[in-house]
């Protein structure tokens, strides 16, 4: 075989390759965009009852994430972020980072003396389910399983209690 044919050879599995790999990041963030409108889908149904009763209700902005390999307004990954508040308690849910080490970032207001609870939600890449962190006034706290009654007793935290 000559140097031209084994050239054209080696270009050819090249590019293969490179359309192999857009294709998967194709696909990989396909399934994070599924996997995130899942997790709010989620949550709208866990909390249906308090927006039948009016106590609160959803809202939805256009979010651009970030990764290491797309940090500026060139990303990608385009999303959108929810919303929701509890009195005078804004609830917001943020996709920070896009694949497969990605992470939505949960913020309560009113939680605590600091005013703002932080947490971060990552998938279980076992399990496919959510798994929540706190991520700020606590170092490295252990993942809890983000179910309906752990989210619900957090929320409670930033309804006063009245004892009568």
């Amino acid at each position: 075989m000559d140097e031209i044919q084994r050239l054209s050879e080696l270009l050819s599995a090249n590019q293969r390759f490179e359309e192999q790999k857009h294709q998967r990041f194709r696909d990989d963030l396909t399934q994070w965009n599924a996997s995130i409108e899942a997790l709010y889908q989620q949550v709208e149904d866990w909390l249906a009852r308090l927006v039948e009763a009016g106590q609160t209700r959803f809202e939805y902005e256009p979010h651009l994430a970030q990764n290491k390999g797309y940090p500026d307004e060139n990303s990608p990954f385009m999303t959108r972020r929810m919303c929701f508040a509890l009195g005078a308690h804004p609830v917001e849910f943020v996709p920070d980072a896009m694949g497969s080490k990605g992470q939505v970032s949960l913020s309560v207001s009113g939680l605590s003396l600091h005013g703002q609870e932080k947490y971060s939600l990552q998938l279980d890449a076992g399990r496919r389910d959510w798994m929540l962190r706190k991520t700020v006034g606590v170092k490295d706290t252990e993942p809890l399983a983000f179910t309906a009654d752990y989210f619900g007793r957090l929320l409670q935290g930033v309804v006063p209690q009245r004892q009568g």
